[in-house]
């Protein structure tokens, strides 16, 4: 069962509901009717602090959930230009720094407070490095959870994994050498900014996905 079936309709078309899946990740969506998947933004909250990642809209509920939470947010990582999304609101609610990686900066239309590169920590999370979509596409990556967030470099309409279309990737080479890192890693979880999250076992899913291409 998909986020989506499990959430209620909002005033507006979108499905959005805020579910924590796993210790310190939270998950809201909301449900894209063209491309008949999620778009998600997700909250990370590590032993250092909390991290919000390319948010989309909240609905009412979903900062009431927040605020029970005692989630509060103090930065903001965009993996990719194309997930602005709800940059701005989530700066109207929270004044805090867009981290974005340095090669994204110029394509992107902001000037974030704070460029990140390959290896760098964001309250605990390593920023991994995967071009190919676009030059600045990053993954944060969870040791102490064993998981992973993507952006754009994978995403899991209905849980099911496969890269955007191939008109849409800069450079596909570089993607499909990018996505190959993921074997070096271990993680069992794997959060995407569109479609559903793969709980439990997700490397293997990964792998098993790149041994097809």
């Amino acid at each position: 069962m998909g986020l989506r079936d499990r959430a209620e309709k909002t005033p507006t078309g979108a499905y959005s509901l805020m579910i924590q899946l796993a210790d310190g990740a939270y998950c809201w969506s909301a449900f894209n009717a063209e491309k008949k998947f999620n778009f998600n933004g997700h909250i990370l909250r590590t032993a250092e602090g909390t991290v919000i990642v390319d948010p989309v809209a909240f609905a009412p509920d979903d900062l009431s959930v927040i605020e029970a939470a005692g989630l509060k947010p103090d930065a903001l990582v965009i993996t990719n230009r194309n997930h602005l999304r709800e940059r701005e609101s989530v700066l109207k609610r929270w004044k805090i720094p867009t981290v974005l990686h340095a090669a994204e900066v110029e394509s992107s239309c902001i000037t974030p407070e704070k460029t990140v590169k390959d290896g760098d920590k964001i309250h605990g999370l390593v920023v991994v490095h995967l071009p190919g979509k676009s030059p600045g596409e990053i993954a944060l990556y969870w040791p102490e959870r064993r998981l992973f967030l993507l952006g754009d470099a994978l995403i899991a309409p209905n849980g099911k994994l496969k890269t955007v279309p191939a008109e849409k990737q800069e450079d596909p080479a570089t993607l499909k050498k990018s996505l190959e890192l993921l074997r070096t890693y271990d993680f069992d979880h794997l959060l995407v900014g569109d479609g559903d999250p793969l709980l439990g076992d997700a490397k293997s899913a990964v792998v098993a996905f790149l041994n097809k291409k």
